[in-house]
């Protein structure tokens, strides 16, 4: 039943990490999207694959960097205990998800068109970045608290 449970707590993990990750790609690229027909089909079709893949490898990289806290039994049950760790990491990386869109943060890129001098602005790419791997690290390793653990494990055990 312990496996049961450790399968499901990992599906639940992904699952979490990965509607996490799409939903902040699509919304960087809500805000990148200026309108018209093609930019219109670009955000419907492709930017979701995109996103799907962004995520997944996204997963995989913090999964693969996380493997310690998974492997170590010391290391995951102090990881396990101290929940609150993944919690606010994963708060941490939306935080700079989100302040990356701010105005002062917000970077401009200049670009020349029909001979007009034009700026294109984006997210900070430091902040967007980081927060994007952040946030799904956290995610990926949030596990329940320590004593609901417990809980749950006798629960099943008796």
């Amino acid at each position: 039943m312990r496996r049961t449970l450790n399968v499901l707590t990992v599906l639940f993990q992904t699952g979490l990490t990965l509607v996490f990750s799409f939903c902040v790609y699509m919304l960087f690229a809500l805000f990148d999207y200026k309108g018209g027909i093609a930019n219109f089909v670009g955000i419907v079709l492709f930017q979701p694959l995109a996103a799907l893949l962004a995520a997944g490898s996204t997963l995989v990289f913090s999964f693969i960097v996380g493997l310690p806290i998974r492997i170590n039994r010391q290391l995951n049950i102090w990881w396990r205990k101290h929940f609150y760790v993944s919690l606010f990491l994963a708060l941490l990386g939306l935080g700079f998800c989100a302040a990356s869109l701010t105005p002062l943060l917000i970077e401009a890129i200049p670009y020349g068109m029909d001979g007009m001098d034009l700026e294109y602005t984006v997210p900070n790419k430091f902040l967007s970045i980081t927060g994007w791997f952040i946030l799904s690290f956290g995610l990926l390793h949030l596990f329940p608290p320590y004593w609901l653990q417990q809980k749950v494990d006798n629960l099943f055990t008796k």
